[in-house]
Parts: structure tokens; sequence; C-alpha cells
């Protein structure tokens, strides 16, 4: 007789084979998980690639679903006085491997100064070192994210000796984003680069040069403010050079106003057109780069009343008339002058010269203001670009500017140079130093040279000898009767004479001429005789 198993008997068998069940299930599906780790893991090995690009997607998707509440909790956007409910703008966020790309749009209580202001904010909470703000367009703010700050690494190139393809621009250094910085050269009379000293301008030089040395539709003239012995390996290919002897430079800057005003005046006959950039540089007509560092050694004024502050000030204010000339007229005939100084405000450099400068770069700067002087004003809109913020030897090397082409101002690491390559670079390319005054009067016989200018002072000086000289002259020599030579005074014949009038001298003399005979200055009549020439 078969027995019929109890019903509890029943339900254990099926509790225990479900359990069975899920035991098996939950291994399964551990056991798969596991392989899919140890697939994927393989896979990322194989292509590591794609497994950045899967990482960078899944932050960027966790970092649009965390801005509605973020934007909220530091008050970016307004809140709607109908719903009552918080307007944040919107985000569209690109990660990659360097930090995160967010574009955000520009509403109210959400504008550039807005987002610049939580900048700190948005680096902590996105894992970023620093965040910066730029106006993309109309209703378009970039908030861009750094993980690590890809300007701190220093780096060195070798410099390749050749001529540059093209002298349209020279190449600065790399930007924030790893893209190559270049610089105008075209069209360009004046470039200031200020900053504190020791933090990459002579190194920028020296770089420039090595770019440009080897092109022969290139000349230099170096003037070294420090007197040091930092340019001396730069010298061979210099066309005119001088260090921090003012009156050195005095004669170097006359020349080069006297190339400026030669080219100026033979510029329509000789290239056909009114700007030297419409052709561009050639070795008849070269580019000439005229480099001044520690620029605010030749505009400094004393203070005194002293012969030697009177002639000191004097010679200081020739050579700011003579850059001032050539930043104003030297663009359209290729002529470029760069200003070098440690602090570009106006009591180190006048205004009238620096404000003509089209370009302007700046190192690490102690003041705001000495900011300002380099890069414009708009420098205060942009506090994350400052470069203020370079003030530690760890970016030593690393200037701000602003880019053609794109809003706002930015970090570029400049490259570090071979002093000893640049110096190999030069005695290489030494041969292809020329006078450009020289280049022109062979291309243009016809050309009239101008003569060298003299001093202010000096000119006064000759103007009154000659004058004197030719009234002297013309009182010596003998005449065939006698002829009155005074009016108030006395005659050549002794006779005293009371008509007054005024000298009609020749040279220019308008002095009353109520002077004793023997006075040095003319005081001949009208109608008298005319003193030689």
């Amino acid at each position: 007789m078969r027995t019929i198993p109890p019903v509890g008997t029943l339900a254990g068998l099926l509790v225990g084979l479900w359990l069975l069940v899920i035991l098996g299930g939950g291994v399964a599906v551990l056991a798969g998980h596991l392989l899919a780790r140890l697939l994927r893991a393989r896979r990322d090995r194989r292509h590591p690639q794609q497994a950045a690009v899967r990482e960078r997607t899944r932050q960027a998707r966790r970092l649009a679903a965390e801005w509605p509440l973020l934007a909220q909790t530091l008050g970016l956007g307004y809140r709607d006085q109908w719903t009552r409910q918080h307007r944040f703008p919107a985000a569209e966020f690109v990660a990659d491997d360097q930090g995160v790309t967010a574009t955000v749009a520009a509403i109210a209580g959400a504008g550039l100064a807005d987002y610049q202001q939580v900048a700190g904010y948005l680096a902590d909470t996105w894992g970023c070192v620093t965040v910066r703000a730029e106006q993309q367009g109309p209703g378009l703010i970039q908030l861009r994210g750094l993980h690590r700050d890809p300007l701190l690494a220093p780096a060195r190139i070798d410099l390749s000796g050749t001529a540059p393809a093209s002298l349209e621009s020279w190449w600065l250094g790399w930007a924030e984003d790893g893209s190559l910085v270049m610089i105008r050269l075209a069209e360009v009379s004046g470039t200031v680069i200020g900053g504190l000293a020791g933090f990459g301008k002579t190194m920028l030089v020296a770089h420039l040069l090595g770019q440009l040395a080897p092109s022969p539709a290139v000349q230099f003239v170096l003037i070294d403010g420090k007197g040091g012995p930092d340019y001396d390996r730069l010298f061979p290919r210099a066309w005119l050079l001088a260090k921090d002897d003012l009156d050195q430079v005095r004669d170097v800057l006359r020349k080069v106003h006297r190339l400026m005003i030669e080219r100026q005046a033979s510029i329509a006959q000789f290239l056909g057109v009114t700007d030297a950039w419409h052709l561009g540089p050639s070795p008849s007509w070269p580019l000439v780069v005229v480099v001044i560092d520690e620029a605010h050694t030749f505009f400094h004024e004393r203070k005194g009343t002293s012969p030697e502050v009177k002639a000191h000030n004097a010679l200081v204010a020739e050579l700011s008339r003579l850059v001032e000339e050539l930043i104003r007229k030297g663009r359209n005939v290729a002529i470029q002058v760069m200003l070098l100084t440690q602090r570009a405000t106006g009591d180190a450099i006048p205004t009238r010269i620096r404000d003509n400068c089209q370009v302007g770069i700046s190192f690490a700067t102690r003041t705001l203001d000495g900011a300002v002087a380099a890069l414009g004003e708009e420098i205060r809109q942009h506090p994350d670009a400052s470069p203020v913020l370079l003030n530690d030897p760890a970016y030593v090397g690393v200037a701000v500017t602003s880019l053609p082409g794109r809003p706002g101002f930015h970090r570029v690491r400049t490259p570090l140079v071979n002093r000893h390559q640049v110096a190999a670079i030069i005695r290489a390319t030494a041969g292809l130093r020329a006078d450009p005054a020289g280049l022109l009067a062979e291309q243009a016989p016809g050309l009239r040279v101008v003569p060298e200018m003299p001093a202010p002072g000096d000119a006064a000086r000759a103007s009154r000898s000659a004058s004197a000289r030719s009234c002297l002259e013309w009182w010596l020599k003998p005449s065939p009767g006698p002829v009155l030579v005074m009016t108030a005074g006395w005659s050549r014949s002794r006779r005293p004479v009371t008509a007054p009038t005024r000298c009609a001298c020749a040279v220019g003399c308008s002095t009353p001429t109520h002077r004793p005979v023997r006075s040095a200055r003319c005081t001949r009549p009208t109608g008298s005789r005319t003193p030689p020439s």
C-alpha cells in the first residue's frame, strides 16, 4: 500500500528547489559579471582609445544630469515669477583626456561675470584644477575645466635652422589646449612684451631670432638695455647693435629712422605699392625688426636743473620721439619695433608709444596695473587669465596674450631653446646680415639720401652759428659806398641814424635793430645788400 507524502514534505522540496534555482542563478549572474569584466578589460587593453571614449561619455552624461541641481545651488539663472521655479541655463558637456568643456547659455543671472565668479566652485565639483569662462558668441559661454595644468611642464625644442615658409607670423608657443599659437608679423609696427625679470622675455627673443635669422628677408637691430652679455651671441646677425649707452642707442635709432624716411620716399617707385606687406618682405626689401630690451632704460627722465640732467633729458626726449615715429610710421615700410620691459606702465614707457603697438604679450606681473599696461583694459574682464596669477617659478616661460579669431585672453607656454643651438644658427647665418639702406640705394640709384639728423640742441646751435657767421662776413666785406647798416644806432660812416626799422636779413633774423654796430647780429636795414648764403 503506497503512502502519500505529507504536504509539508512537498512544500519543503519546492522551497529547496527554488532556493537551488536562486543559488544557481546567482552563481550564473556572478560568473557572467566576472566574465564580462574580464572581457571588457581585455577589450580595453586591446582598444584603449575606445575605452577612454566610453569613459568620457559616461562622465559627460553624469555631469549633464547633475547640472540642474548644481546651477540652482550656485545661483546661476533666475526664478520664474509666475511658476516660482528656478530657470537654469541649458548646458552641453563634452569630456576629453585633459578636462571638461561645457557650452552653456547666457541668460539672466548667468552671464560671463556670473560664471567667472563661481569658477572656483565649478572646479571643485568637476574635479578640475581650474575652470575658465569665455564668451563664444551672443548667448553662448564656454566653460573649460582642466584636470591638470598643461602649462606647468616646461617644453624644450630643437630649432630647425631653416628659413620659415612665411613671414606673415612667427610661432610663440602652445595654448592650453595644445594648439600652436602664432603671432602676426604682417601689418604690425609695434609689440610690447612685459613681465618680471627672469620669467622668459630674453629667452623669447632668442626663440624669435632662432626662427627668423635663417631668412635673408629679415634684418635685426638689437639694443640691450641691460648692458650685459645676454645678447653677445646674437649680435653677429644684427645689422645694428647697441647696449645701454644712450648716445650709441641714439645713433642706431637715427639710422633706422633715416631708413624709414628713405623707404617712405621710394616705396611707390621701388615696389609699385604703398604698403610693403602687399608683396611681403624680400632680400632686397627686408623686414627690419628692432628689439629694445629693458626699454624703460631709455625713456627715464631725471629731475634737476644741472646741465648734465638737461642734456640727459634732451637725449631721452629724442629717443622717445624716434621710437614713437618708428612705431607710428614704420608699418607700411616693413619696420617693426619690439619693446621689452619689466613694467609697461606709463612711467616706464610713454603711453604715446605703448598704446600705438598692435601686439601685447605679458609674462608674470605683480600688479594688475602692469597687466593692463601690457595687454589693455580688457584684461580686467578676464581675471582667470591675468598674468598676476603667473607669479610663481613654475610658470616661468608662460605668457598671456590675445589670439586672432578667439575671444578673450589665453595663456601660452613658450618653448625653452638651447642657447648654444641658437648661437650656432646665428653664426651660420651671419653672412645674411646686410644694410637695408645700402640695398635700397643699389636698387634705386636716383634716390636722394637724407642726411643724418642732428640732435635738436646741436641743430639750434649750428643755426645760430651760421647766422652769426654769415652776418659777420657781410659786415666785414668792403662796400663800394656808404651803406647804412643800423637804425637808431650808428652807420658804417659813424653817423647816427634814428629811423627805426626791423632787420630784413636773408637768414631770418627778426630782432629789432636797436643795437650797437659791433653786435654779432645782423642789423642791416631793409633794402640793403643781402649777405652771402
